[in-house]
């Protein structure tokens, strides 16, 4: 008898093996409750630039187009005390920038990321092909935090070669909303998996647009993270800085290319940096309600 798939239920290669285990279902296929997820512990660090218009358009897929102002959010954060990781943690790069995208039956307007790092292949591989993130791998060391607490600075690095460093200082507690820093409004991503041919070149199996927005006929948040029993505290900078490191070929050999075209965007005025810390339910980061749109 050949393995069975069961409806309703999330597989990842190898998918033979039965439901698989992650972040939105347990090994029996069932999802997480809250009560089982204990509490995960989150710090967020983000810097926004002006860069090119024209620039910034080329990383657009089709249907996008910008929001506003051509401005690049670079985030650091850290997950810690992970439930579906068995307590463990990793570390995230988080590029995004305003935009609009037109569907055959909805327009979303909120922010795209071209590409995320995280610090785990676990939550590299969750996130590809059950969410359509664009997640890459990279190594993720802690935030190193000045004794006062002012000052924070983390880096990124793959294959011994660092290619991005951010840099906040004159850090102060703040106020404001509950709510992750950056552009605002619904997440969106472009999910591509290539067509397996002889050759190459057969295009996608996949390529749609992923979303944090609830469908049109329901309301709720557009945030992947809910913070309704969070604790949550914010930080404002004096200042903040990011540099993307031009790789070569040898440094890195499938991602030079994602790096360098970063590198690209010239950073015209830095907009502001600021810090966010965030204790909630596990559940609360699953991202479970991230959903695929009809494609124009």
């Amino acid at each position: 008898m050949s393995a069975v798939f069961l409806p309703g239920v999330r597989y990842r290669m190898p998918a033979v093996f039965g439901p698989a285990p992650g972040p939105r279902q347990k090994a029996d296929g069932t999802p997480w409750r809250p009560e089982e997820s204990g509490t995960v512990n989150c710090s967020w660090c983000t810097v926004t630039y002006r860069t090119s218009r024209l620039k910034l358009e080329k990383l657009l897929p089709p249907g996008f187009e910008l929001r506003g102002e051509p401005a690049v959010s670079v985030s650091l954060a850290f997950f810690k005390n992970v439930y579906w990781l068995a307590g463990r943690g990793y570390g995230i790069v988080f590029v995004e920038f305003p935009a609009t995208y037109s569907g055959r039956t909805e327009s979303l307007s909120g922010s795209f990321c071209p590409v995320l790092w995280e610090g785990l292949p676990d939550a590299v591989l969750t996130g590809r092909e059950e969410l359509g993130f664009p997640k890459l791998f990279a190594d993720i060391p802690d935030l190193d935090i000045e004794g006062d607490r002012s000052v924070a600075r983390g880096k990124a690095s793959w294959f011994e070669h660092t290619f991005f460093d951010m840099h906040l200082k004159g850090l102060k507690e703040a106020g404001g909303e509950k709510k992750l820093p950056g552009p605002g409004g619904a997440q969106m991503w472009f999910k591509y998996l290539p067509r397996t041919g002889r050759g190459g070149g057969h295009g996608p199996d996949v390529a749609y647009v992923t979303t944090s927005a609830p469908p049109p006929e329901e309301k709720g948040s557009a945030s992947p993270i809910r913070f309704e029993d969070s604790n949550f505290r914010r930080w404002s900078a004096d200042s903040g800085s990011v540099q993307w490191h031009r790789a070569t070929f040898e440094q890195l050999p499938t991602t030079f290319h994602v790096v360098n075209a970063l590198a690209d965007l010239e950073i015209l005025e830095y907009v502001s940096a600021e810090k966010i810390e965030f204790s909630a339910p596990g559940t609360a980061v699953s991202a479970s309600g991230i959903r695929a749109v009809e494609s124009a």
